[in-house]
């Protein structure tokens, strides 16, 4: 397995589909991936890639919106989440579509996924586990979007959605020592984030006592914006491979069409296996050690 060398994974709720198809190919290619730092619902493809569970995410996230809408307002009438949030991260990860924890944690991959503390406004990086409750308290809390989800109490500290702080955290993967970092973005390179005054005015109102974190989403489409260019200037040195949606590939982060959700999935795949030979020459290099670089 190569060393030095990461993968992050953006979230964006549904859209993480196309993370899922990317991860899929890389299974089904043996493409393996040390490191995987799967932000928000970037961790619901990134643990299954962990687990070599491949195609989960159709029997975990797809296939049950073809039977029930687990989002929307009428989930958040009976359960006060836009999200089911029992079902993602207990009904369907233990009893309909089993994850296979004993499997994440004999693997190899070390799996890194984010949360926001409230009170300080500060990113917090999980890489241990005690067990399977632990491991799924903490998924849910990193998919925990203001309005969308409700905030997580982990060993005391509330927390919610670690996109929120860096959604995609470049920063992080270069303390962490990567020396070539792959990306996955769910959104098509015109994207750029624009700040929402109405939002960060019900952020205000509504997260009114955790003033760091609500400092903490005022700068986040400027966050956003610097990570890109960040990415930008990575890729054209050769340090980050970015694979992302093509631009006219559009998916709403709350989608409950699952033939849509399948095509986004489908996309992410394609796009692995159409980018899967420069792919193999950015990780060739890594590989190939500084001897035979200097030659």
């Amino acid at each position: 397995m190569l060393e030095n060398v990461g993968i992050i994974l953006e979230g964006g709720a549904m859209r993480s589909m196309f993370c899922a198809g990317v991860l899929d190919f890389f299974l089904d290619n043996d493409i393996q991936i040390p490191n995987v730092m799967a932000v928000s619902a970037g961790a619901y493809a990134g643990m299954n890639y962990v687990s070599e569970q491949r195609g989960r995410v159709m029997e975990a996230i797809i296939e049950p919106m073809e039977n029930e809408k687990y989002l929307g307002f009428s989930t958040f009438l009976k359960k006060g989440t836009f999200f089911d949030m029992d079902l993602l991260f207990d009904e369907i990860p233990k009893r309909r579509a089993p994850f296979d924890f004993e499997a994440f944690t004999a693997s190899a991959k070390r799996f890194i996924t984010s949360t926001v503390n409230c009170v300080t406004g500060e990113s917090v990086y999980h890489d241990k586990f005690s067990d399977e409750d632990d491991f799924l308290k903490i998924c849910r809390a990193a998919n925990s979007l203001p309005f969308i989800g409700k905030v997580t109490n982990i060993n005391g500290i509330p927390m919610l959605d670690g996109g929120m702080a860096d959604a995609i955290p470049i920063g992080k993967a270069l303390e962490e020592g990567w020396k070539k970092v792959i990306v996955v973005v769910t959104r098509n390179t015109k994207y750029r984030k624009k700040q929402r005054y109405f939002y960060l005015a019900m952020i205000r109102l509504l997260y009114h006592k955790y003033p760091k974190f609500i400092h903490l989403v005022a700068g986040r489409a400027a966050r956003y914006n610097q990570s890109l260019d960040m990415l930008e200037h990575m890729e054209k040195d050769g340090r980050a491979f970015v694979l992302r949606p093509s631009d006219d590939m559009y998916l709403i982060n709350n989608e409950t069409d699952a033939a849509r959700l399948k095509e986004y999935y489908r996309h992410g795949y394609e796009v692995a296996e159409e980018k899967n030979a420069e792919l193999k020459a950015f990780l060739a290099e890594e590989n190939e050690g500084p001897e035979k670089q200097a030659e």
